[in-house]
């Protein structure tokens, strides 16, 4: 399978399980992430596991907080961390940075503005949706704690996980 190929798939598997944890909540999310993962296992090394599971880890500890504080919460659901779908999530989304997100995500200068607007309008999207309820100044928060987390994201890629870089390059079409 093609580079381009692998990337493909990638996007269009965390898109469905993106819908599924959004509509179908803990029920749906935990099959798609699986699946999703069970596939991953097959074109991440062991270096992009370990970055996935840290920036999953900061990820869910990010929306913890946040939903701590109030900037936004779920209905019908009082447990002191976020539900397991929005979790699962991010371990999806994590999956998608050295594949189909790659080119966006390993420049710096790009991936921290598009952070910034596309991680409110999923959570937006995710609210219309009625996943999750958003407070008044969410939006903001979301943009500046999502802008800040793969500005951080980045950086650690590049300087703690060379290793990451050069098998992603590697498998990279000329």
């Amino acid at each position: 399978m093609s580079a381009s190929q692998l990337k493909i798939i990638n996007a269009v598997a965390f898109q469905l399980c993106w819908f599924a944890c959004v509509l179908g909540g803990s029920l749906w999310a935990l099959p798609a992430v699986l699946a999703f993962m069970i596939w991953h296992r097959q074109v991440a090394t062991r270096a992009e596991w370990l970055f996935i599971s840290i920036l999953s880890l900061c990820g869910i500890a990010l929306d913890t907080v946040w939903y701590q504080l109030g900037i936004f919460s779920f209905e019908n659901y009082s447990m002191p961390v976020i539900p397991a779908w929005l979790a699962l999530l991010w371990l999806a989304f994590a999956s998608t940075l050295f594949h189909s997100l790659y080119v966006i995500f390993s420049r710096i200068w790009l991936i921290v503005p598009l952070a910034a607007i596309s991680a409110p309008i999923s959570y937006y999207a995710g609210q219309e949706f009625g996943a999750i309820a958003l407070g008044s100044n969410a939006l903001w928060v979301i943009s500046a704690s999502w802008g800040s987390l793969m500005l951080i994201a980045s950086l650690a890629l590049s300087h703690q996980f060379p290793s990451v870089i050069s098998s992603t390059t590697q498998r990279e079409e000329p």
